[in-house]
């Protein structure tokens, strides 16, 4: 009985972990978490890549953002392109707009802690914002 015991506990430990995901790091890529929903604001930008950092530029105002992208975002490093959940490349220059958010504050609610690092590593406007793109969420590419 005890070892059923043991078993179903691992199970659960388990299934806690893993639901309790919350994003990740795949090389410049800062995954969101898997919640729902999102802020209201228009996301929008031109993406730069640079060692260790993506960011949207906005060419009306000069100001660039790190990006937090929506769950099951990748980075393909043989093309030095941002995968998104469906699976479109995005490549820099490309132009984005999405539902999202800035932020500057509370960034933990987005992701993981070695996301926020990244993110917060990368800043470089005067706001100290962050771009957060809903997740899930459509992301509209233009070339």
């Amino acid at each position: 009985m005890r070892k059923r015991g043991t078993k179903i506990a691992g199970v659960l430990f388990a299934l806690l972990v893993v639901l309790g995901c919350s994003g990740s790091v795949d090389g410049p890529v800062i995954e969101g978490d898997r919640r729902t929903g999102g802020t209201d604001a228009l996301v929008v930008g031109e993406l730069v890549v640079e060692p260790g950092c993506l960011y949207l530029y906005q060419p009306d105002d000069g100001d660039r953002f790190p990006v937090i992208w929506p769950h099951r975002t990748s980075w393909d490093a043989d093309q030095s392109a941002v995968v998104l959940p469906g699976g479109v490349l995005v490549h820099e220059g490309d132009s984005l707009s999405g539902g999202g958010g800035y932020h500057k504050d509370n960034l933990d609610h987005f992701t993981v802690p070695e996301g926020v690092e990244l993110a917060l590593a990368c800043v470089d406007n005067e706001f100290g914002e962050i771009a957060v793109f809903n997740s899930p969420g459509h992301i509209d590419v233009q070339r």
